[in-house]
């Protein structure tokens, strides 16, 4: 959060014009969800796909997975996560559930052939949410774990194995997946903005980061001078 860092060229990436100063800013969470949705899940087009988590990176996911073609999208947080959620609505879910555990997986056997999503990021940051991950995908469904969760993993496996779900895990990006997510940025297929809830300058970090914090906003970006 510096006015200016320096780096090595190689490490560098040209910014068309017609991507904005504050999608330019979003560009790291956009890799991290596209590495997780785009390169380490199989989304098909027409695939039903549920996002754990409406923070950054789960509505981002949410984008990436209606860019590959996902047909029924939903997403789930918590009460407290509402504006979120009503975001995510705006940004193309068809579904959203904020009561729990049961309504989510009453709301997935209502839909389709009721035997789950095709899909599940996690994204929730949330270790417990692993036992709702494996209620909610179908037979041969996949669970994409891209949210670090504070405590250890303390359940079953054994719906796993029954169901022979694929499990994966999806850390951080490469080169190659930043060159992707600029040209997605460039031509407007992927607009991170509507996330923005605030910018400021180097000096108001302070109530950037409260507000991101309490969940008043989705994402800050700080301008320096």
């Amino acid at each position: 959060m510096a006015e200016s860092v320096c780096v090595p060229a190689r490490c560098l990436h040209h910014l068309p014009e017609t991507v904005p100063s504050a999608s330019a800013a979003l560009t790291e969470p956009c890799c991290v969800a596209y590495n997780a949705v785009a390169v380490k899940t199989r989304v098909e087009p027409g695939a039903n796909v549920l996002v754990l988590g409406p923070g950054p990176i789960g509505l981002l996911s949410m984008r990436i997975a209606k860019l590959c073609g996902a047909g029924w999208l939903a997403i789930a947080g918590l009460e407290r996560d509402r504006p979120r959620l009503d975001l995510a609505l705006q940004l193309g879910a068809d579904r959203t559930f904020s009561g729990g555990a049961d309504e989510l997986l009453a709301g997935i056997r209502e839909h389709g052939d009721g035997l789950g999503v095709d899909a599940v990021i996690d994204a929730s940051g949330s270790s417990a949410v692993m036992a709702l991950a494996l209620a909610a995908v179908r037979p041969a469904g996949q669970i994409t774990k891209v949210g670090w969760g504070r405590e250890p993993l303390q359940v079953s496996l054994d719906p796993l194995v029954q169901k022979a779900v694929k499990l994966q895990g999806s850390f951080s990006h490469n080169f190659a997946i930043w060159e992707r997510v600029i040209s997605l940025l460039a031509c407007g297929r992927l607009n991170p903005e509507p996330l923005v809830g605030r910018v400021e300058s180097l000096e108001g970090w302070q109530a950037c980061f409260d507000d991101m914090g309490t969940g008043r906003i989705v994402k800050a970006v700080l301008k320096p001078a």
